[in-house]
């Protein structure tokens, strides 16, 4: 009888750790999710149409910043047929553009939009022009050429700057999310059969 009512007090412990993993669990994905949100869906600090070439803005907190494409969905970008200058008003001090390195996407139903350009930025009056030019490799502009779609209409394609994240946030979260999962559905999963486990352990152990 004693030693029934040990087992029922270890079977108990055992379920409450593995059900404490959920929550866990939980909170890991809270965090990843909110990791690349700050990569994908920074604030928007401006946004012109392509025919524009050129527009000024504010930037009050320093930090990395994201140069973004966007355009309706299923629609060649004219990406090979320009190039981006961003400088520092009124210094003229040009801010390097190099191309971001995965490249994210984030679609709708509607529209997509794609990372192109990051930068570092401090606090003050920026100017972004559109000039003629290309920044993409020649098998790219193959690519672009051979891509079957009709070409966006210049009208409803857009230049954004966000807020972004650096680029590690988008390596980092990959792992927490596979941590997250296992935390939630291997701690449920063991949560419930725990008393069939255990019992299988005692089998095993006579």
């Amino acid at each position: 009888m004693f030693v029934n009512a040990i087992l029922e007090v270890e079977l108990i412990i055992f379920r409450i750790l593995f059900f404490c993993l959920v929550p866990v669990g939980v909170f890991i994905l809270v965090k990843a999710i909110r990791m690349l949100k700050g990569v994908f869906n920074g604030e928007l600090i401006v946004e012109i149409p392509f025919t524009q070439k050129e527009v000024s803005f504010e930037i009050t907190r320093p930090g990395i910043y994201a140069i973004w494409q966007k355009g309706k969905l299923f629609r060649r970008t004219p990406v090979d047929k320009f190039q981006l200058k961003l400088h520092q008003v009124p210094s003229g001090e040009n801010i390097p553009l190099p191309r971001s390195v995965f490249s994210p996407h984030l679609n709708g139903f509607e529209t997509a939009r794609m990372e192109m350009n990051r930068f570092s930025a401090d606090r003050g009056s920026y100017c972004l022009n559109i000039v003629e030019g290309s920044n993409v490799s020649s098998f790219e502009k193959l690519a672009a050429s051979l891509f079957p779609a009709k070409l966006v209409d210049y009208r409803e394609y857009f230049i954004q700057v966000r807020e972004s994240r650096p680029v590690y946030y988008m390596i980092a979260a990959i792992p927490l999310f596979i941590v997250a999962g296992f935390c939630i559905f291997g701690g449920l999963v063991a949560g419930i059969t725990a008393p069939d486990f255990l019992s299988c352990t005692r089998v095993l152990g006579h």
